[in-house]
């Protein structure tokens, strides 16, 4: 298959291939950041390797953009250059994740059960997809919904909809959350759900790790730099819909600073911007949200951290078993065991609308202790703080090209589900630039086109 002429096919451009130097690890994995940013350095480019040309360049080295230049790379081999710019090689805010990698199908959109689906069996075959030493430690524990007298309805629908597809779980009665979760307080719970299969946690560092390292060795260029602008070029001869005739502006150039403060013009067939909370401010580059027409619409991405708290009683034993699922409280509070330990950790998903009136964390207090009784003697206290890119629209992930710049595809704001659904993610990327089309799962819901027409859509089931 000609990969460059499916691409010309898809930009109606020529694409012009540049040399590809492949970096590879030989080192063998190791469970420290320490170890695992030295080798993931090592496989950027130096200074005198600093490509000008791509077929398609990937702003955002995190889960997202390593999967889309996974796959890329996975189905195009060799007839694709591909190149991933990443300013953060330290990956400071994937470092933590405690409350990220999770694995769930509890969703109410097809798209996101079908992403679920398709993630869950690429994180099952993980030593084949990636390399037979990556250990994502799974941990099949399950998944436990909780649901007041407001949401019981939905909850029975949802779970309605995940058994057209396949999805085995269980609704339950009060009766029956007491009897298997005796430590909940079922007192303000109308219903439950547990569903346990393909459902639990896993380690998202190693998923980070062993994406990176296979992309790698597969070919892909990983370059520590900051994009800073795009170079836009007027095409007289371009009629748009919308658009005045004669100024349309097409990118296929944008401007990247190196760490030793080059400035250096790459230029693309395909722009890829997975930059998480940092797209919109990418997206500005590109006029979106400051131009006019198809151009006046902001990307809209939004930086959202919360803090993530651990559960210790040191004095008495606790009744959480090692069984215990990753539970999700009618209040948006989730707990989860934390590994084998003997501790919990805990933290309170933050509204899509921000109100600088509440304070999460003593919403997160209250309903702890309102739902687990048990922990009212415990010692909570932050851990770490999480990061998420918040679509401030719908809270549902942005996935597709701008209507504008039609070579420029957005994979961006799906907040924490973005960590397990990545390898479909990545997967459906690809498929659009080498197939023109979704070719799997039908993701143009998730499309820019929703925003400009204001059609949101909206996902009842947020982890």
């Amino acid at each position: 298959m000609n990969f460059s002429r499916i691409l010309t096919k898809n930009i109606k451009k020529y694409i012009v291939f540049s040399n590809r130097n492949y970096a590879k690890f030989v080192n063998p994995f190791t469970r420290t950041w320490d170890t695992i940013n030295n080798e993931i350095k090592s496989g950027f480019k130096q200074q005198s390797d600093y490509p000008e040309h791509a077929d398609v360049v990937i702003i955002g080295g995190g889960f997202i953009g390593s999967s889309v230049a996974y796959w890329l790379k996975n189905r195009a081999g060799e007839g694709l250059s591909v190149a991933v710019i990443e300013k953060d090689t330290t990956y400071e805010m994937c470092q933590n994740m405690h409350s990220h990698g999770i694995i769930t199908q509890h969703y109410s959109l097809p798209e996101n059960i079908y992403l679920s689906q398709y993630s869950a069996d690429f994180l099952r075959n993980i030593k084949q997809n990636l390399k037979e030493d990556v250990d994502i430690e799974f941990k099949p524990h399950g998944t436990l919904i909780l649901a007041s007298e407001k949401y019981a309805s939905k909850l029975e629908e949802n779970v309605s909809l995940q058994k057209e597809f396949g999805i085995s779980s269980k609704i339950l009665t009060v009766e029956e959350i007491e009897r298997l979760y005796p430590w909940i307080n079922t007192s303000d719970i109308k219903l439950g759900c547990i569903s346990k299969e393909s459902e639990g946690a896993f380690n998202s560092q190693s998923l980070l790790k062993g994406l990176i390292k296979k992309t790698q060795e597969l070919g892909a260029t990983y370059l520590k730099s900051e994009v800073i602008d795009f170079e836009m070029n007027p095409q007289q001869d371009i009629l748009m819909e919308g658009v005045a005739p004669g100024s349309f502006k097409k990118i296929n150039r944008l401007v990247y600073r190196t760490e030793d403060n080059q400035e250096i013009f790459l230029k693309f067939a395909v722009c890829v911007v997975a930059a998480g909370s940092d797209s919109e401010s990418v997206a500005k580059l590109a006029n979106i949200g400051t131009g006019g027409g198809l151009l006046s619409v902001p990307l809209p991405i939004e930086k959202r951290e919360y803090n993530v708290y651990s559960i210790e009683n040191e004095g008495s034993k606790m009744s959480f078993g090692l069984n215990t699922p990753f539970i999700m409280d009618t209040s948006g509070l989730w707990l989860k065991r934390d590994g084998l330990q003997k501790k919990l950790i805990c933290g309170q998903i933050p509204l899509i609308k921000q109100d600088k009136n509440i304070s999460y964390s003593d919403i997160l207090y209250s309903s702890l202790h309102n739902r687990y009784p048990e922990c009212v003697k415990s010692k909570v206290k932050p851990i770490s703080t999480d990061f998420i890119d918040c679509n401030t629209y719908d809270d549902t992930g942005i996935l597709g090209p701008h209507p504008y710049h039609t070579n420029l595809f957005f994979a961006t704001g799906f907040s924490r589900q973005g960590v397990q659904h990545s390898p479909a993610i990545g997967r459906a990327v690809a498929e659009l630039i080498i197939d023109c089309q979704f070719t799997t799962i039908d993701l143009s819901r998730f499309g820019f086109d929703r925003i400009l027409i204001d059609e949101p859509l909206i996902e009842s089931n947020v982890y």
